[in-house]
């Protein structure tokens, strides 16, 4: 979960980079980022608790609270739309096709982890999540190798 998240918020930081791109903010847009930024952090508060003496172990810890990671992580997606459309109308339309259908099926994902108790579904979605992440970064934002 830790990697999901350090990718999750590379990715995160390198997208906002086209803040830049805005010319013109308004009170709304900062309060939107500050909200945005606002949910990695509380994803980082449930991944990393100030103790486990409550529970067997950090999988123990985590399945209790994957309700609420899942929910949060799923809120992070969606507001990457709203994110995309503050960089301008023109930068939100010229977003490939793959980054609207990435973010309904990680969001769809995200819901159906939320009710999905089979713990085998969670690691290999998580996997997915970075494998499927690290590779979008890497098409789309021309990383050389």
């Amino acid at each position: 979960m830790g990697l999901l998240y350090f990718v999750l918020i590379i990715h995160f930081w390198w997208w906002e980079f086209n803040l830049k791109l805005i010319t013109q903010w308004s009170f709304t847009d900062y309060i939107f980022i500050i909200i945005y930024i606002l949910l990695y952090y509380l994803l980082c508060a449930i991944l990393y608790p100030d103790d486990l003496k409550d529970y067997r172990g950090y999988d123990d810890y985590f399945f209790s609270r994957k309700k609420w990671f899942f929910s949060i992580l799923g809120l992070c997606f969606l507001a990457d739309i709203i994110d995309t459309y503050l960089k301008g109308n023109n930068y939100f339309l010229a977003s490939e096709p793959e980054y609207y259908s990435r973010i309904i099926v990680h969001a769809a994902l995200c819901l159906l982890a939320i009710f999905i108790r089979n713990r085998t579904f969670q690691y290999v979605l998580v996997v997915a999540f970075i494998l499927y992440e690290i590779s979008f970064i890497y098409r789309f934002f021309n990383i050389e190798s």
